[in-house]
This record gives C-alpha cells, sequence and structure tokens, in this order.
C-alpha cells in the first residue's frame, strides 16, 4: 500500500525517506470524552507542560525562556502555550527574538482586526499563533504579510469575506502560481514559492493560511493522502469563522461548494487512514498529519475531520426550556462551532453523522447546561 500510494500521490517529488513508510494507525473512534464547561477552553489531555518543553529544548532552552521573558505580560500566556506546543525540532532551534516578532503581530492582529474581540482564545492560539502549518521551513513571514494584506482585508467586516479577497489576489499579490511540476519540493515555505513563482497546492495553502493568520483570520491546512478512486492526493486551506469553512483551491468562495468537497463525499473514507481527510492542529493528539513527501515525519498532529465531508448535515438543534442563548459546539474536547439559539431554542448547527458532539448553551444570566448530540 505504502509503495502504491507514493507511486499515486501527486506531490512526492522529494526523495523518498530510506525504508518503508511508518505504520499509520486505524482512525480512532470520533466520539466526545467529558467537555469543558467553559467555551473556548483546550481540553485537558491536551493541556501543555511548558516546564517540559524547555527541558527538552536542551541547549535552546535559553533561548526560548528569554522569549517568554522579553514579551508583555498579558502575552506570556498565549508565549507559553505555543512554546509549550512547539514541534520537537523547533523547540532545538528557534530564536527568542523570533518568537517574540511573531507573537506579537499575532496579538495585534486580534486587538486590530474588525473581527479580533470576537475570537474565542482556543481558536486564536491554534489558528492564528503559530509560526508555521505543517514541516515548512521557518520562515519569519508575519511582518512582511501583515503590511501586504491587512489594509484591504480590514475593510470587511466579515471574515470570511476577507478570506475570499485573500484566496483571489493572492497569487497575483506574490506571483506565486500553482504549477505540479515546476515548484522543487511540495512543502515549499512561503519565501521559497516567492523565490520560484510556482507551488504546490500544499505550498500555495501554506501561503493563503500565513495570510489569514497575519490578518488574525483562523486558519488550518486539511488534507487527503490519496483518493479512493481518482488517482492523487491533495492539501487545501481550512478557516474558521463560528464553523469550519473549506477552501479548496485559489479563487474559490469559502461558502460555496466547490470541487474538494464534492470530492471527498465519495473519495474519502474516514476509518481507512490512507483515504481520511485530516486537519493540523497545534496541540497534542493521537494522529500525525500524514505528509506524503515525507512519511517519517511525525511531529504534525492532526484530527480526524473526514466525516465533516464525507456525510456532513445542518443539524436542527433545540434547547431544552427555550432561548435565547449562544451555543458552543465541541468535539473530541475542541471547539468546532458556535451559534446562537433564538427565543424558542432553535439552531441549526454544523455537524457531521456518526459523530458524538456537545453542546454547551450560554443564557444571558451567565448560567450553562450541556447537551450531547449525535445527529
Amino acid at each position: 500500500m505504502t509503495i502504491l500510494l507514493l507511486s499515486i500521490a501527486l506531490q512526492a517529488s522529494a526523495p523518498a525517506a530510506a525504508g518503508p513508510a511508518p505504520a499509520m494507525q486505524a482512525a480512532p473512534p470520533v466520539e466526545c470524552p467529558v467537555m469543558p464547561r467553559e467555551p473556548g477552553t483546550v481540553p485537558a489531555e491536551s493541556q501543555p507542560d511548558y516546564a517540559r518543553a524547555i527541558e527538552r529544548a536542551g541547549g535552546n532552552g535559553g533561548e526560548l525562556k528569554k522569549a517568554v521573558e522579553a514579551i508583555e505580560p498579558e502575552h506570556r500566556a498565549d508565549m507559553e502555550w505555543l512554546i509549550a506546543t512547539m514541534p520537537e525540532p523547533d523547540l532545538h532551534a528557534l530564536k527568542a527574538d523570533f518568537l517574540v516578532r511573531n507573537v506579537r503581530l499575532a496579538e495585534r492582529a486580534r486587538r486590530e482586526a474588525p473581527w479580533g474581540k470576537d475570537l474565542p482564545e482556543s481558536i486564536f492560539r491554534q489558528y492564528v499563533l503559530p509560526y508555521a502549518s505543517v514541516n515548512e521551513r521557518r520562515d519569519d513571514w508575519r511582518q512582511d504579510f501583515f503590511d501586504r494584506f491587512t489594509k484591504e482585508a480590514w475593510k470587511f467586516r466579515d471574515p470570511i469575506d476577507a478570506v475570499k479577497w485573500i484566496n483571489d489576489k493572492l497569487p497575483d499579490m506574490l506571483n506565486v502560481h500553482f504549477h505540479a511540476t515546476k515548484r522543487r519540493k511540495p512543502d515549499q515555505s512561503p519565501y521559497e514559492s516567492m523565490e520560484l513563482s510556482y507551488a504546490s497546492c500544499t505550498g500555495l495553502s501554506i501561503l493563503v493560511i500565513d495570510a489569514c493568520r497575519a490578518c488574525g483570520i483562523p486558519a488550518r491546512m486539511a488534507g487527503c493522502p490519496a483518493w479512493k478512486k481518482v488517482q492523487g492526493n491533495h492539501n487545501w486551506v481550512e478557516v474558521w469563522w463560528d464553523r469550519w469553512h473549506n477552501v479548496g483551491d485559489s479563487g474559490s468562495d469559502p461558502r460555496g461548494v466547490d470541487w474538494v468537497e464534492e470530492r471527498c463525499r465519495t473519495e474519502t473514507d474516514p476509518d481507512d487512514w490512507v483515504h481520511a481527510v485530516y486537519a493540523a492542529v497545534w496541540r497534542p493528539t493521537n494522529i500525525k498529519y500524514p505528509l506524503v513527501w515525507a512519511f517519517e515525519i511525525e511531529y504534525v498532529p492532526a484530527l480526524n475531520i473526514t466525516r465533516f465531508y464525507s456525510d456532513p448535515v445542518e443539524h436542527a438543534f433545540a434547547l431544552p426550556g427555550g432561548g435565547p442563548a449562544d451555543l458552543y459546539v465541541y468535539w473530541g474536547g475542541e471547539l468546532i462551532a458556535r451559534a446562537k439559539a433564538d427565543a424558542s431554542g432553535a439552531a441549526k448547527l454544523p455537524l457531521a453523522r456518526g459523530c458524538q458532539f456537545d453542546v454547551v448553551a450560554r443564557k444571558p444570566d451567565g448560567s450553562e447546561t450541556t447537551h450531547s448530540v449525535k445527529p
């Protein structure tokens, strides 16, 4: 299976590692553990260990401590969280100045973006604060992309409108376009792609994700290692505002249905790792993002999100006792959506069949109730 996958993967042009690719575990059941009571918190099993990260950093631990000491006190918890959740190679390599610039600009985007005040902390930390998506070279892109994109993006009041603008304009603004063979490698960093003017779907996704994060828009990479029948693989962008939206291709509108969603409905399998859909996340999980160009890399954590593509549902939720209420939807401990229940308690929630969710309802008086839902 590994040899077949490597032969069909469109992006696997990098030299294969010696020996077979590591065995991938089957996708775990998508049942939710007990949910946190406070909307926006990180699940207990994923709480980062800053002290342990400093120990693992070895000789570079002093640089990481320097970053924490240099950042403003109000941003120190975010810096510690970022360090605690870093991939192992970054613990040994990244310097204080790089980290301080990254955190300050991420915090500035949250503070100044029209939507920043409504950005949940857990979403910010995982999908705006990070300086990388997968295993790409760690470029210092954030100030450059802040300067290039925020002026126009922040003219929009809706961040999804801003994403549409970024997705439409980025290839020409950066002079980077898709080409399956003219790019040097699939996992190009922003400046590697800009130097060459060509990128794979992965390289373009990295650029769009970084542009979104520079503007304070939560974004992450999603992908399928191999379609079931159609030859090839694909990586794309997801952006979050009240729910995850797919940005499947250059110029596509995150609110519409594109070829990626259509293909995922028939060409993916949540229970077969090679045909599953994954999202790269910035916290510990028990799943690794399959990098078809470097299967040996295991430091990119992921979630199996296949059912949100293969079997999505707009679930009609009815809050017992009626509303109004703010609703926060958790899946596997992660905040995935939020909505408002009307006076009757009715709301539509973007869920997936076969998955279990917990919906935390917060009333105007601050009281909360939790409701288990399985469409």
